[in-house]
């Protein structure tokens, strides 16, 4: 597993409307590379396989090596009470601000633009925002989800029916794929 450094900290979901792909997906992307990078050996007490290894991919390996230490040492059972992943759990909390935050910001200008225009969901962050949208825009989060399964769809069978493996484009086609169906790696398991 690779992580990736931390270029960017969002504040907003509202900063992420421009970048491509799912907004959610790259927020807590970010903020996922952020926990890992920047945590405290006494904040995490259990790990996922995925924020496991993604510990483990760390730079810092001095840091990494100090929370393997207390987790090698002091292992938690798995008959406590909350035995899901300490980074899992900041990630859902996280995930559920940022999709409060949106909806709190359907009047802006800016982000009806962006509803219009130009958004990409994934399903998972589609079906989550839709359960919390004005009725009058469940239409308009479907819309979105089955204009994007549209453009997927196409760009897929583009990349299955090249005669040459070696000289394909559209390799990213797959990525993003796999993101629409489950959303970025890691935030849900």
């Amino acid at each position: 597993m690779r992580t990736h450094k931390q270029l960017v900290t969002y504040q907003s979901i509202v900063q992420v409307l421009s970048e491509p792909g799912c907004p959610f997906c790259r927020f807590l992307k970010e903020y996922q590379a952020g926990r890992l990078q920047n945590h405290s050996k006494d904040d995490i007490h259990r790990l996922c396989n995925f924020h496991a290894w993604g510990l483990a991919a760390l730079q810092n390996a001095p840091t990494a090596a100090q929370v393997f230490i207390k987790l090698v040492d002091e292992p938690v059972l798995t008959s406590d009470r909350d035995s899901r992943c300490d980074i899992c759990k900041e990630v859902l909390a996280e995930e559920d601000r940022r999709i409060r935050e949106f909806v709190s910001c359907l009047a802006r200008p800016d982000v009806s633009h962006w509803l219009r225009a130009f958004a990409v969901l994934c399903i998972p962050h589609g079906t989550r925002l839709r359960r919390q949208v004005p009725i009058v825009l469940t239409a308009r989060i479907d819309a979105i989800i089955d204009h994007y399964r549209e453009q997927l769809t196409h760009e897929l069978q583009q990349l299955r029916d090249e005669p040459d493996e070696s000289d394909r484009v559209g390799w990213g086609a797959l990525g993003r794929a796999a993101e629409f169906l489950v959303s970025q790696r890691g935030l849900h398991s």
